[in-house]
């Protein structure tokens, strides 16, 4: 028997961010090849309708993970006895990583402090352009909640998982290294001649920031000229006080998110990181390594998470990741072309490959006592480039095109990879500029009978263009950061795993083959699961 299934027999597991990507994998991982486990305690935040209904943490158990693709083989291998297993097995907790205690009611929480063995951190906002009060809640505040959840517990172990990104704008080798608090990589890579970065302070600075914020957005003036736009917009229309007070929250709460994302992209790329995300996970690692005390721990960084190499399926995928918006874009024929160096290494890794190592490090991490960090990375050990997963996603697109409406094929070119500035200037002059100015005369002169369609026809055609410069905006630091994540630490766990347990859960990055996973698994997976074409 599998050495690691051994360790996991009996064992109860607390699982935050139960409904996401990763989390899936590792629940339907666990159910299929660790079946004497003893129960998976999920953490679900109650959802709210846009009627108002709630949705409780039991029916999104149900509705987000019992009935994911994820469980598809495992439901069609068990047949009757899938549901009794999952009702055994699987407990739906309500909380919120963004409260104290993790929102858990007294009771709930006292029972699971009592029964938890081991916890496991995979909840985590993994938007790059996100608002930074949101990322800061989730990202950093969240995981010291759950350190505090995991030493209160009898005895437990912690992995968090986290993103190789957390190194920020570092290039060149990136070791496995323990995160150091009150340190930001502008002061790594300037040798300590960045300005000072305390957690603490930063924390409150984005925190006081976010109240300014919330404050300036019902300024009267403000206010003024979200009524201005509406009245624009609204002409000629019969617009009900109801739907209108909607439409006037809606304005204040965009134009508050948007304040909040630049704030994040400055702050972040300042202080060295890439943007919120990346800023607020690497202050999320530091409050674990400040509050872990002598609790067992294991970060877990992985790089670009993309669909399953070979677990629960070829393929397999739960909305679109990192990699994905531009694949689905370029193939409707909204993208031709995109910044970056095809000379450069991009790091991917499938989730199933990810979800092998949060289950490897646990046996581990629980006989060392220890506090160890683990990159999940493929650039050290089996490199890919930009422009090398961009020619099999070309050459599988003119060979497989998509379709448009009519039904007809849709042409796809080769990228020329410009450079940052001057794609996006491309596309503001040629593009951007004249239908802006279309809109504008739209918007002002309304004697002319605009047709329905042709007004829709602009405002995607608008929407297209704002995301596309919206990726370039955010990917760009991820298509020219030129580094290389050493794995030392896994491939050396992996290395002492039995045979059973390489089989079982294998980490092993160097199996991939490239062009098969692109043009073979990644992308019917990606259009069977997501875009649902196939």
């Amino acid at each position: 028997m599998s050495a690691i299934t051994q360790f996991l027999n009996h064992k109860v597991l607390f699982i935050t961010g139960a409904t996401g990507f990763v989390a899936k994998g590792l629940v339907e991982k666990l159910l299929r090849h660790a079946p004497e486990i003893q129960r998976m305690y999920l953490l679900i935040r109650p959802r709210n309708r846009s009627n108002g209904e709630q949705i409780g943490a039991e029916d999104r158990l149900e509705r987000e993970v019992v009935q994911s693709s994820a469980f598809a083989q495992l439901r069609s291998q068990l047949g009757s006895r899938f549901e009794p297993l999952m009702r055994e097995k699987l407990v739906a907790v309500s909380g919120d990583l963004t409260h104290d205690r993790l929102g858990i009611d007294p009771e709930t929480y006292e029972r699971l402090i009592r029964e938890v063995n081991i916890v496991v951190n995979s909840a985590a906002t993994v938007v790059f352009d996100e608002s930074l009060d949101l990322a800061l809640a989730q990202n950093a505040l969240g995981p010291r909640r759950v350190v505090a959840f995991a030493r209160a517990c009898q005895e437990a172990v912690l992995v968090h998982v986290s993103t190789a990104y957390v190194n920020g704008q570092q290039t060149g080798v990136i070791a496995e290294k323990t995160p150091t608090p009150n340190q930001s990589i502008a002061q790594v890579m300037q040798n300590g001649k960045a300005p000072g970065f305390d957690l603490e302070s930063e924390i409150a600075a984005i925190q006081a920031f976010s109240e300014e914020i919330e404050q300036t957005s019902w300024n009267p003036e403000l206010q003024a000229k979200f009524r201005r736009l509406l009245d624009r917009q609204d002409r000629g229309k019969r617009v009900t006080e109801h739907r209108r007070t909607h439409q006037l929250e809606a304005l204040r709460l965009r134009w508050k998110r948007r304040k909040l994302i630049e704030k994040g992209l400055s702050r972040g790329r300042e202080l060295g990181w890439h943007d919120s995300y990346t800023l607020t996970k690497a202050m999320g690692e530091q409050l674990v390594a400040k509050t872990r005390g002598e609790l067992p721990t294991a970060i877990v960084r992985p790089s670009i998470i993309e669909s399953s190499l070979m677990d629960p399926e070829p393929g397999w995928l739960d909305g679109l990741k990192v990699a994905d918006p531009l694949i689905a874009h370029y193939s409707k024929g909204r993208l031709p072309d995109f910044p970056g160096d095809p000379a450069l290494v991009v790091d991917v890794v499938p989730v199933d490959i990810v979800v092998n190592a949060i289950v490897a490090v646990l046996p581990k991490i629980w006989e060392s006592r220890g506090f160890q960090v683990y990159h999940v990375a493929t650039s050290a050990q089996n490199p890919v480039r930009v422009g090398e997963i961009f020619e099999y996603v070309y050459e599988y697109f003119k060979k497989h095109p998509m379709r448009d409406r009519d039904g007809n094929p849709i042409l796809v070119d080769r990228w020329r990879f410009p450079s940052v500035k001057r794609f996006q200037r491309r596309y503001r002059l040629k593009y951007q500029l004249p239908l802006k100015t279309m809109m504008w005369v739209m918007d002002r002169v309304p004697a002319i009978p605009w047709s329905a369609r042709f007004k829709r026809r602009v405002s995607l055609l608008d929407a297209t263009l704002e995301n596309a410069l919206s990726l370039s905006e955010i990917y760009s630091p991820y298509t020219n950061l030129k580094c290389e994540f050493r794995t030392e630490n896994i491939r050396r766990l992996y290395a002492e795993m039995d045979p059973e347990d390489q089989k079982l859960f294998n980490c092993d990055v160097s199996r991939i083959r490239w062009q098969e996973y692109i043009q073979d698994i990644h992308i019917p997976g990606l259009k069977r699961h997501v875009l649902k074409t196939v």
